[in-house]
């Protein structure tokens, strides 16, 4: 079955309800799971690499540090521990929201340019696209698709 063919088949199947494709976080969250795996990795190559410098000084300064400065470099060293895990937290936070978001602005073009050609297949020659002003890479598309429904509507027009 060719590529046309698949989609004129998908298309002329009855509109049915459907959860919108841009709220499943199999969708959205793809983009986001494999930049925190990469990230991951990097952030695995990094606590090597500070396990191995900075821990031996750590327990280089702690074995030759007088006793009243042991407490003090260990409540440092705390602090920037506690630091780094809340800076890793907010790091997946932003990755997450920034994925989620701008796979959206992706998808949310694509959605309505099916629900457009749907309504095209169906006889709905009256139907417009419209797109958010900001999806400026869109517009060329959308602007074709609608100069293609007022084609259709006129030849309609023009027959009866």
């Amino acid at each position: 079955m060719s590529l046309v063919a698949s989609i004129v088949e998908r298309l002329s199947q009855p509109e049915r309800r459907r959860t919108l494709r841009l709220v499943k976080p199999r969708v959205q969250l793809t983009l986001a799971v494999y930049l925190l795996l990469v990230t991951f990795g990097f952030g695995v190559l990094v606590a090597i690499n500070t396990w191995y410098a900075y821990g031996r000084l750590y327990q280089g300064t702690l074995a030759t540090a007088p006793a009243p400065f042991k407490q003090d470099i260990t409540e440092q060293s705390v602090l920037y521990l506690n630091t780094s895990l809340v800076l890793g937290v907010g790091y997946v936070v932003a990755v997450l929201g920034v994925a989620v978001g701008y796979v959206h602005r992706m998808l949310g073009p694509i959605v309505a340019f099916e629900r457009h050609l749907r309504a095209l297949l169906r006889g709905d020659y009256t139907s417009r696209l419209s797109l958010r002003s900001s999806d400026y890479l869109y517009r060329q598309m959308a602007d074709q698709l609608n100069d293609l429904a007022n084609r259709l509507e006129g030849s309609t027009h023009s027959r009866r």
